[in-house]
């Protein structure tokens, strides 16, 4: 996703925090105050000026506040019961606060005094990898979940969030390793996918077995998952027609499931039927015209079939739409030799 340049984020972000309040239904803004003051905040403003010493009150306000958005004062609110009465709750959801303001390091700072205060809290601990983690501090976050999991073996929630940072270091074997453990522990929905998703990229038929068990339990026939990881599955392990099954199946399930239609496109790419492989890129491109591998897709598909032009300007589309898509890039620059 493209993000606006630095200085016009400065200046909105300036103009933002200068004015301090919200606006009300006549564009003016309103003070902090007046804020309070106002529904849905107003009865417990009142009880906090007759107790302001109750910290559950402030919690309460708090929790309301970032219902609606209101993060700042609702740090304050916060801030004032953690004075009067310190709790785990009440930390948990000054984190949570620092977070949505985009505060992660001071989210992180946060967490790390809250595992030395509260030391028998895995959450903390957990939630100190996680943001580690996001912050691309890896090898600190792998440490953090190797002392959670040497303290408790059991703790499923790790195992499949650590093996969800090896996967991010690329260790692909060592994270299954992990989410298997963690399915033993806890045979949950989410690590069924996510294993059944790893054995279907290498062709291993557990991938069936776990996708099958989550279709069965789905009696409302809505998830699309595990029928795209099967139709994965049998493309990678060269059933084309069980494999487009599968992702017709998603198709119609949802009309806008790009992916399959990518997919769809690759088998047909692979099987040399180019005019079939363009039609479902064309249609993914369709369905969202700003995906990129809708258009790269294209690109091979006009290049198998001579036509430079039109391969160079999908290249070029999706580059456009991906500044990190490298095989763009190399299609790119493979017709310009060809032109030369």
């Amino acid at each position: 996703m493209k993000s606006l340049t630095g200085p016009v984020l400065l200046l909105f972000f300036l103009l933002a925090t200068a004015c301090n309040g919200s606006d009300d239904a006549s564009g003016e803004k309103v003070s902090d105050a007046r804020i309070l003051e106002q529904q849905p905040y107003a009865g417990l403003t009142d009880s906090i000026g007759s107790d302001d010493k109750n910290a559950v009150l402030y919690g309460k306000r708090a929790a309301l506040l970032i219902q609606n958005g209101e993060y700042s004062l609702a740090e304050q609110d916060l801030e004032k019961a953690w004075q009067i009465e310190p709790s785990e709750e009440l930390a948990s959801l000054h984190v949570n606060t620092l977070l949505l303001m985009g505060r992660q390091a001071d989210a992180l700072a946060q967490l790390k005094s809250l595992t030395e205060k509260y030391p028998d809290n895995t959450t903390f601990k957990r939630r100190l990898a996680e943001q580690l983690m996001h912050g691309g501090q890896f090898d600190q976050a792998l440490a953090s979940y190797n002392k959670i999991l040497a303290e408790n073996p059991d703790d499923f929630e790790s195992w499949y969030e650590k093996a969800l940072l090896l996967l991010e270091k690329k260790d692909t074997l060592a994270a299954l390793k992990d989410l298997e453990q963690s399915y033993r522990i806890q045979p949950l929905q989410i690590t069924a996918l996510t294993l059944a998703n790893i054995y279907a990229e290498r062709k291993d038929a557990r991938a069936l077995e776990l996708t099958n068990a989550v279709i069965s339990r789905d009696s409302a026939g809505e998830m699309i998952d595990p029928v795209f990881i099967k139709g994965i599955y049998y493309s990678n392990t060269g059933n084309y027609p069980k494999a487009l099954e599968q992702f017709n199946t998603c198709i119609k399930m949802d009309w806008k499931f790009q992916e399959a239609y990518i997919e769809k496109g690759i088998i047909y790419f692979e099987q040399k039927n180019m005019d079939e492989a363009l039609q479902q890129f064309k249609l993914a491109a369709t369905v969202t015209n700003t995906y990129p591998d809708a258009y790269f897709w294209q690109g091979r598909c006009y290049e198998e079939l001579g036509m430079k032009k039109e391969a160079l300007q999908n290249y070029v589309r999706a580059y456009s739409l991906d500044k990190n898509f490298k095989e763009a890039v190399e299609g790119a620059e493979r017709i310009k030799k060809q032109n030369n």
